[in-house]
Parts: C-alpha cells; structure tokens; sequence
C-alpha cells in the first residue's frame, strides 16, 4: 500500500501536466461554409380514367366520375450545410399531395383540408472520419435504410413520371410505411480504381423498426432492430465519385458504366411476426444517351395464425416486387433535350385463400398488381427543371380473394378502402431551387 500511493500520485501528476498541453488538432471550420436552403416542388395535372370503389352494401365494385386534378406530388423545403470540413448536415420538410383527390387513378394519400399536413422527411449528418478517405463514412438520424435502388433514388431523379411503387412494398416490409424512413446509422464507403474501371460502394445499417404500440412511441413488448447491408460494383464509369446516400439515373450522356447491386435485411421477432428478411439484386446501366434501370427484391416473413379448428399455423410467406425502365436522351435541334422513357412495375405474393391469409396475419401484401409508365420528359435544366407528360396504366389480381380484397396497392386506397386502381394521363414540372 505504502508504495501504491505515491505511484499513483506520480501518475495523476504526469497526466495533470500533460492535460496543461497545448491542442490544436481541432476539426477546421469549412472555408466559406453557409446554410444552405432549398425548395423542390413536383406540380402535377392528371386525368384520371377507369377508378372503382367497392359498395359494401351491394358487394360491388361502383365506377366514379373520370376526373381532372391538380396537385403538388412532391413538395419540399430544407437546408443542408458542411461547417466542418467532412461534417455535413441536412434537414428536409414535405408538404406532399396538397391537392390530391383520393378518387384519381394515381397511387398516394392526400393532403388537403384548410391547413395541410407538413412533416419531417430527411433529418441525417453524414461524417468522413479520415478526411479526403472516401472508404469510411458514417450516416446517423432519419433517412432511407440502403436497400433497393428505387427506394433509395430521389422522385427528382427517376425517369418515370411517378417512380416505380415497387419501393412501396420493399418499404413497408423494412420499416413499416410508405415514406420508408427510419431512425438509424450507417456505415458507409466507396472505394474506386480509375486505371482499371472498377469501383465498389458499400452501405451497413443498424435502424429502429416500426413502431405501432403504445401510440406510436414503441415497437412493442418483442423487440428486435432491422439490419440492412447492400453493396454495388461499378464497371467503367463510377455512379459517384464522392460518397452519398443519394442516387442518380440519368448522366446526361457523361456516364458509360455498369453499376450491380446486391442487398438484404434481417430483422427478427417483434408483436408482428417472428422474423422479417429481405434479399434484393438491382442494376444501372448508362451508356451515352441509353439509361437502363431494374430490381428485383425477393421479400419473406415468418409468423403463426391461429386455425379454425383452434390449431395453430407456423408458416413462412414469400413475396417479390421489382421494375425494369428504360429512357434514351434525344437532342433536337441543338435546343431541346427530350427523353422518352418506359416502365414496368411487378408485384406478386399469394393467390389462395391459405396464402392470403397468411399474408394478412404478418402485415405483408397478396395477389399480384402491375404498373406501366410510358411518356416524354423535357430536360430544362438536367434534372433541375423539366416538364413530363407520360400515360400510366394499371392491372390488379386478387387471386382467391372475393370483391372488397385489400391486400395489395392495386386494391386499396388510403381514405377510401378497397378499389380497383383506374389509370391516368399526365402532365407534371418538376423543379428545385
């Protein structure tokens, strides 16, 4: 003991005088660094043709009126900043669907009444540890977990005039609503080989599931966190050249390469089911004015239901969505950029009656529905400001189920219950200042 005391005496010493040191490794301020704000707005008319909502009374389905609507699709307002050099931040608010009525053909909710609904639709920092190290980055707050490239690209970049509602159901299955964010971080790199045309990014989330008990404040008394992964290998031309979790389809003629992705998820028991997972391929192809972009995510949910007889069902209910588009840029005169584009939506789970039930039972979707997209895109301003007129079709299958089936988008609408989805033409600006 005599000789402890004055040993750790020395030592509180040597580390007082050394805490008296000078430090000046601290993160530098960015040059110039300044808030940042913006606004993107989607304004969109549409003529809506072919909608039905199911009478229950009657046990039919009732065609309404074809109907004109305007509406603002996708409207944002935010600011993003780099204070610190490596050290970005982003906030972003929405006010989506000011004007839609949930009687038109397109796929949505609304946002009308005398005071509209605003909500948080980004809220995320992004550091680099090691500066100029593209490798290593880390993401933390409210974003989209990195899985499925249409979930995962921006409605300003795609070139459909809505995007692909394939990122619907691999949204809800992750984290339970359609906008598909949660709270969560991710690690994140990419590492890129100019002298041999090769590149790889990599994406590892760890992110808070739904959260639908006790007023929406907690997943429930089962509890497990979703842990997503994907990665991309890039040949030829890289999609990035700085790490973002923000994606791009068309490059306007600057891009020739082939970008392959692979991803998945796991989660596992919650008040829901007894296990979620996911597993999804996707690819992006440009080649001077070709943009070439598809998916397919296989999606499966384990769970149990109980029987008729008073038995017990364990099953395990599989399901799978995905689109293939294709646009090609046209120059016209030396003035004017026109792109026409095509895309085809999938979405099929269960036909009989036993699938569908077991659908139901862990909140995933049945049947089957597909979307087609056809149109013209006017590039402005690249994707900055351009005008869409495009036609969009919709086919639905209920399988076993009767009429009133909702398991699936084809079939139901927010505020309304079950439908038979009618298709629409239209014309739509989109713009971000």
């Amino acid at each position: 003991m005599n000789r402890i005391i004055p040993l750790a005496a020395a030592l509180f010493l040597s580390l007082s005088l050394a805490g008296q040191a000078g430090f000046d490794n601290w993160l530098r301020k960015k040059e110039g660094a300044a808030i940042e704000p913006f606004m993107m707005v989607q304004f969109w008319s549409s003529y809506s043709v072919g909608q039905e909502i199911f009478n229950p009374d009657s046990g039919q389905y009732e065609a309404v009126d074809n109907r004109f609507n305007f509406m603002l699709r996708r409207a944002r307002l935010g600011f993003r900043a780099e204070p610190w050099e490596g050290f970005r931040f982003l906030f972003m608010g929405a006010y989506d669907l000011l004007g839609r009525d949930v009687l038109a053909s397109h796929v949505g909710g609304a946002n009308n009444g005398s005071l509209p609904e605003f909500g948080i639709w980004d809220a995320f920092i992004q550091w680099q540890p090691i500066k100029g190290r593209q490798g290593l980055n880390i993401v933390g707050g409210y974003f989209r977990p990195q899985l499925s490239r249409e979930s995962i690209t921006s409605g300003w970049a795609t070139n459909s005039m809505e995007k692909s509602m394939s990122q619907n159901y691999i949204r809800t299955h992750l984290v339970g609503t359609g906008p598909g964010r949660a709270v969560g971080l991710n690690l994140g790199g990419l590492f890129l080989n100019a002298e041999e045309n090769l590149g790889l990014n990599y994406n590892l989330g760890l992110f808070n599931p739904m959260a639908p008990a006790f007023g929406g404040n907690s997943t429930g008394r089962a509890f497990s966190p979703l842990l997503v992964g994907r990665a991309v290998l890039y040949l030829g031309d890289p999609e990035q050249t700085e790490y973002k979790i923000g994606y791009d389809i068309n490059y306007f003629g600057q891009r020739k390469g082939l970008s392959l992705g692979l991803g998945g998820s796991w989660q596992g028991r919650t008040d829901l089911f007894a296990a979620s997972y996911a597993a999804g391929a996707d690819l992006l192809f440009n080649w001077g004015p070709l943009n070439l972009d598809g998916e397919w995510n296989f999606m499966w949910r384990d769970g149990s239901r109980a029987l008729a007889d008073g038995g017990e069902r364990s099953f395990s209910y599989a399901s799978g969505t995905g689109h293939a588009r294709i646009g090609y840029n046209l120059v016209l005169g030396g003035k004017y950029f026109l792109e026409p584009t095509f895309m085809f939506m999938q979405f099929s789970g269960a036909s009989d009656l036993a699938g569908q039930a077991d659908a139901k039972a862990v909140g995933a979707s049945s049947g089957s529905e597909r979307t087609y997209d056809a149109g013209f895109n006017w590039h402005l301003s690249k994707r900055n400001l351009k005008i869409l007129l495009h036609y969009t079709w919709h086919e639905g299958d209920s399988g076993q189920a009767g009429p009133g089936f909702t398991g699936n988008m084809y079939f139901s609408q927010n505020g309304l219950g079950a439908i038979r989805r009618g298709d629409w033409l239209g014309l739509g600006l989109h713009a971000i200042f």
